[in-house]
């Protein structure tokens, strides 16, 4: 109680104060709404159904991205650990992607795809080297004695996957993951906003924004956050369960 006292509750309270001061100095709500205002502005947007559905598909458009780069990047992954080959031949590409600034991938993914495409293809790039190396460095790092001793006792191939591959890669595999998935909730987000899709928390940003509605833009944001949080956190909490089931089934 005390550690959630001094990480959340203390912190959170000191800005709310900074915030409220600052607003009172400015005395702008269209430079900087007061958080009350905020808040009330906060409580008319969830009382709207169409909010909603805002919030749903741009949930959906990041599991959606999140689903398609895990799939692929594990593949990647697998080839990069087990093969040099595949390494070499992979290292510039992922590299590439690294370096290229969201924006432009957003960009360009506007003249491919529809509007609801473009977040989640560019949420899958952008995601895609973070998972591979994660897998890719979990395979690596797999103790060669465990290797030798699955030899020496003839273990089949879906026994070593069981008790070796899974259990050395999957804390590797799992940090990336999640690194990956508050990545890719930032990113449609961002692609929403440029993209505008009809139903998109996204494009509720820029609408307030069009609008000059500074009170609405703080209150989505505020509430993106809040999403982020939540979505990692249920995340973490089923890697967590996943390590538990693979400890008690081991």
């Amino acid at each position: 109680m005390k550690k959630i006292l001094f990480v959340f509750f203390i912190p959170t309270a000191i800005l709310l104060c900074v915030w409220y001061l600052a607003s009172i100095h400015i005395a702008s709500s269209l430079i900087l709404p007061s958080p009350l205002f905020v808040f009330t502005r906060f409580v008319l947007l969830i009382k709207e159904s169409l909010f909603w559905e805002h919030v749903f598909h741009t949930i959906m458009r990041t599991i959606l991205s999140f689903v398609y780069s895990l799939v692929i990047s594990i593949i990647l992954g697998i080839a990069i650990g087990f093969s040099k080959s595949f390494s070499l031949l992979l290292k510039m590409p992922l590299s590439v992607i690294k370096a290229t600034p969201v924006v432009s991938f957003i960009l360009l993914a506007l003249f491919w795809f529809t509007t609801s495409q473009v977040p989640i293809f560019v949420s899958v790039l952008m995601t895609l080297p973070i998972i591979t190396s994660s897998v890719a460095l979990g395979i690596a790092n797999i103790d060669i004695k465990l290797r030798q001793m699955a030899r020496v006792y003839g273990l089949t191939k879906k026994q070593k996957i069981l008790h070796i591959y899974l259990p050395s890669v999957f804390p590797s595999f799992a940090s990336g993951a999640l690194s990956a998935f508050g990545l890719s909730w930032k990113v449609v987000v961002a692609a929403e906003v440029i993209s505008l899709p009809k139903r998109a928390l996204g494009t509720s940003l820029q609408t307030a924004k069009v609008h000059i509605e500074t009170a609405d833009v703080f209150a989505i944001s505020l509430l993106i956050i809040a999403l982020s949080f939540i979505l990692e956190l249920l995340l973490a909490a089923f890697f967590k369960s996943c390590m538990k089931w693979r400890e008690k089934d081991a």
